[in-house]
């Protein structure tokens, strides 16, 4: 097979783009295209004549341009095309054939964040037939999960399951949580930040969705349990030429307090229904979302460090843990806001021999939003870490005449607020006998009663504890995914 003959002699192709608009190609040269939120470079100035894989491979990232959003496809021809500059900048000559020992030192030459541009571009040669793309490419990509480097006895995890920029692990995803309402607890970051990263958090939408997204996309109705929020989330690839199509997602419970202490501030009551959610662009979004998870002291198991943050990891999290709970293509596609079930392959194909693993680190849990107790309950002092230690008992003498609510299997000397600070501690060790019923109302006269939207945040997230306590003393499973 050969390249199309018109891709492989002219100079200039007029591209249909996703939203309807025309726009005149340079196929050797330099095009700048503007989309809704940017403009967008490709640079196709790598291409030689003669070179069939460079026809092939010129013919596939225009393609893209009618198929795909402009950022995604400038993104891989900018990826793409640094990889050709590479191979063309070789002693011998740009290669006639493009092989699979041109990629295998890829991370020495490139980001690990840049994979997924490059793999979807070659998946989809793989899948057309192209030529100028040797076989050994199609295996390796049959089998993505890892490859070993030159020279290092190593493997290269692809993003999915890159412990830096895939899926998070249970533990990191409630770290996340917890340092976030720290945070905001603390006065570090604002309620508009708060619920910023609360929502890329509890969504998985991706930073265009929410640039696009307008304060009436929140509503609120009547449901089954009360008053509900739902979400309109607009679609980030259509074909429309305005952005208008949304899908409707039932907003989960803490992430709908989040927003409707959101819009309740003074900033959002003077906003009209039509303006920004949020931000108007996709870079201010970012921007924001960056500084927000700069300011959060988190903390890895498995890296025993800070968790690399970025919107996109909870994206990868959302679809990865769908599928290990064994979610269907359908609703996978669904979740991430796809029109079509071709990405979910993409997800399938980066926990073959994984997935086992994959799943116990990321939990039973499909929700995003963090259960407040993460202690050990117990039944008494016998079973308490340290038993033989009238210290570690926790007593609540403010409220409830020193009654006896749980121990403590730290010996780190806490000045923290006790009981209360100790509900959401992953050293508290409560008493399932204790009167958690009669504690629980306490908190809430305690919310009701405080003005301070800070302190009242605090106060719901220690009631959310008492109640996950209570629901394993009562051998309930409690669902967060609403």
């Amino acid at each position: 097979m050969t390249a199309p003959h018109h891709l492989a002699s002219e100079r200039f192709r007029e591209i249909r783009l996703m939203d309807g608009s025309r726009v005149s190609l340079d196929l050797y040269g330099t095009t700048s295209i503007r989309s809704d939120q940017a403009s967008h470079r490709y640079d196709y100035s790598w291409r030689r004549p003669g070179l069939e894989w460079h026809d092939s491979l010129s013919a596939l990232l225009v393609d893209l341009l009618s198929t795909h959003s402009p950022i995604y496809a400038a993104q891989c021809a900018l990826h793409m095309g640094l990889v050709a500059e590479r191979l063309n900048d070789v002693a011998a000559g740009a290669p006639p054939v493009l092989k699979l020992e041109h990629f295998e030192d890829y991370p020495d030459h490139r980001p690990v964040s840049t994979w997924p541009f490059v793999q979807a571009v070659l998946s989809r040669w793989v899948d057309r037939g192209l030529p100028g793309l040797d076989s050994e490419i199609g295996i390796f990509l049959r089998q993505p999960e890892k490859w070993e480097e030159k020279g290092k006895g190593q493997y290269f995890a692809l993003i999915a399951n890159d412990p830096e920029r895939g899926a998070l692990t249970e533990q990191e995803l409630r770290n996340v949580y917890e340092a976030l309402n720290q945070a905001y607890g603390e006065g570090e970051i604002t309620t508009k930040e708060w619920a910023l990263a609360s929502f890329v958090m509890g969504t998985g939408v991706r930073p265009i969705q929410m640039a696009r997204a307008r304060k009436g996309d929140v509503i609120e109705t009547e449901g089954p349990e009360g008053k509900e929020l739902i979400l309109l989330i607009t679609l980030a690839k259509t074909r429309e030429a305005q952005k208008v199509t949304r899908w409707r997602r039932k907003c989960q419970t803490q992430l709908a307090e989040v927003m409707r202490r959101y819009l309740q501030t003074q900033e959002m009551r003077d906003v009209v229904q039509n303006e920004p959610l949020f931000f108007a662009t996709s870079q201010l979004v970012s921007q924001n979302l960056t500084s927000v998870f700069k300011k959060l002291r988190t903390h890895s198991d498995r890296l025993s460090g800070p968790i690399p943050l970025f919107p996109y990891r909870f994206r990868y999290t959302m679809g990865t843990r769908a599928i290990a709970l064994g979610a269907s293509d359908h609703q996978v596609a669904r979740l991430l806001t796809h029109t079509s079930v071709h990405c979910v392959q993409y997800y399938r194909a980066a926990m073959p021999s994984l997935q086992d693993p994959i799943r116990e680190a990321l939990g039973g849990e499909m929700s995003l939003i963090a259960q407040a107790f993460q202690g050990r309950p117990i039944n008494s002092r016998a079973d308490a870490t340290r038993r033989n230690d009238e210290s570690a008992i926790i007593y609540d003498f403010a409220h409830m005449m020193g009654q006896e609510l749980g121990a403590c299997g730290t010996y780190a000397k806490c000045h923290q607020d006790a009981p209360r600070a100790c509900l959401t501690c992953k050293k508290f060790e409560p008493f399932r006998d204790a009167p958690w019923e009669d504690f629980r109302i306490l908190l809430v006269d305690d919310m009701e009663i405080e003005q301070e939207d800070r302190i009242k945040l605090i106060t719901k997230h220690q009631i959310d504890a008492v109640d996950g306590i209570i629901a394993e003393r009562d051998g309930v499973l409690v669902s967060f995914l609403q």
